[in-house]
């Protein structure tokens, strides 16, 4: 694989290593925080919707308030009088912005000393039931007021209605006793006022009482968490278009009456995938174009002299012309290795030069001395003069051809061998031998040889000088 392909490999590599190390963190910590910020949405949004019921339950208290401690019932507590009941205890007084359906007196012993319920089917004022004002005593704590300031407010479950309630003492108008009973106003709490706070909060919640079937499948399997903490909401996605959220409501006693449910559509959410995927595109598009720049500025500045430096070396190790040399160009680390490459090359072929005038003047000196000279290595000769020609009576291709052992007589091959064998070690003083050897002709010949072991062209060898006697 050349460079320019590791390169680019590499740089690829890395690229595609932040990109999945940037969708990590993008998916971990920006997703997280849009789902945080989701939640917190709904979180919001249901402290809300309870915070208007409680205002409803407020409101009502306020207008309990201003009747129980009112001259004219702290009178009509006493009396009965009929002017009271004919000039307030009327339907526009249950159609005001009151908008309550029970009105109810009692006395300090919790007896009911009137009691009016607005009926919005009948849209007509009629007697409170019995069941419900049998229920309402048990709860004898509506009555009890240990102080002026004293009161009940919120919800209470009576008849199987849910109903806002608040109970005032009857007091003067200045807000003094003594205490002269109990005003109760009542409010139902049915769906077309639910409907209400829905149109006042634009949110999609329902509420439903807690010890009845619900409606929903989700609710039943939050339900024991809620129970388990009233005090706090539980979130829960139901589907990737939808988010829940769950909170108790509590009556006037402390205890979870109806489960608040809220459904919000997911837009946070799915704006936190759309902003997800923005940025992972964002990412391999900036990558991607910055791999590419750093390839480019690579190429330019490294890979591209580099490889006109590679094609130089090579195209001068394929020729012939020891004159060539590499291109030197610019003044940066290319150019001084380009340097020193053309520096290294002229002393090579100067070395070379001289060492071919060495070996003319070697050559020139073996051929016209009287002695045979030759090189061998192991059982080969890989040089001899033109004497050893003379003396042996091959040619030198011959001798190059053929184990140089067999030049010498069978009797002298073992002696000679092991003579040299004894003494085959690189800077020894050399041998001197009588041998016969056996010419091409089959004559057979005297010399005088001369054994020397040296090293050429960096292997062992033996340099031999032989006389013809």
């Amino acid at each position: 694989m050349g460079i320019r392909k590791k390169v680019l490999l590499s740089i690829g590599l890395v690229s595609l290593s932040l990109t999945a190390i940037f969708y990590y963190l993008f998916k971990n910590v920006i997703l997280n925080n849009f789902d945080t910020i989701e939640e917190r949405f709904v979180h919001d949004n249901i402290s809300r919707i309870k915070a208007i019921m409680e205002d409803q339950a407020k409101s009502l208290d306020t207008i309990t308030h201003d009747w129980a401690s009112w001259d004219d019932t702290y009178d009509f507590i006493a009396d009965l009088n009929t002017q009271y009941e004919e000039t307030n205890i009327v339907a526009d007084t249950f159609l005001s912005s009151a908008k309550i359906n029970y009105l109810l007196y009692f006395d300090t012993e919790g007896k009911l000393v009137h009691g009016t319920f607005y009926d919005p089917e009948q849209k007509t004022l009629i007697p409170v039931p019995a069941n419900l004002l049998s229920q309402l005593a048990d709860n004898k704590q509506l009555f009890y007021h240990p102080t002026n300031d004293s009161h009940f407010t919120g919800l209470i479950m009576i008849s199987e209605a849910v109903l806002l309630i608040s109970a005032r003492p009857i007091l003067h108008s200045n807000g003094e006793g003594p205490i002269r009973g109990t005003l109760i106003m009542m409010r139902i709490l049915d769906e077309a006022r639910i409907q209400t706070i829905q149109e006042i909060t634009r949110m999609d919640f329902s509420v439903h009482v807690i010890n009845t079937p619900l409606p929903h499948a989700d609710s039943f399997a939050i339900l024991d968490t809620i129970l388990a903490n009233p005090d706090n909401f539980l979130i829960k996605p139901l589907d990737n278009d939808n988010i829940a959220g769950y909170g108790a409501l509590k009556d006037i006693f402390g205890q979870p009456l109806l489960l608040l449910r809220l459904t919000v559509p997911r837009t946070i959410h799915i704006q936190g995938h759309r902003t997800l995927t923005y940025l992972l595109w964002t990412t391999i598009i900036t990558s991607l174009t910055f791999s590419l720049v750093v390839f480019i500025i690579l190429d330019r500045l490294v890979l591209n002299k580099l490889a006109v430096l590679n094609n130089d070396v090579l195209r001068i190790s394929k020729s012939a012309q020891p004159a060539f040399r590499v291109q030197v160009s610019g003044s940066d680390e290319f150019a001084s290795l380009s340097t020193s490459i053309n520096t290294m090359l002229d002393a090579i072929d100067k070395n070379q030069l001289e060492q071919k005038e060495k070996e003319v003047r070697l050559r020139t000196i073996a051929e016209f001395t009287r002695s045979g000279l030759f090189i061998t290595q192991g059982s080969k000769l890989i040089y001899v003069n033109s004497v050893m020609e003379l003396i042996t009576g091959y040619s030198s291709e011959e001798l190059f051809s053929m184990n140089w052992w067999d030049i010498f007589h069978p009797d002298y091959r073992g002696y000679l061998r092991s003579k040299i064998m004894e003494t085959q070690k690189v800077g020894s003083p050399p041998e001197q031998y009588e041998v016969m050897i056996i010419r091409k002709t089959g004559e057979e010949g005297w010399l005088d040889l001369r054994i020397k072991h040296v090293t050429f062209q960096g292997n062992p060898a033996s340099f031999g000088v032989c006389t013809d006697l």
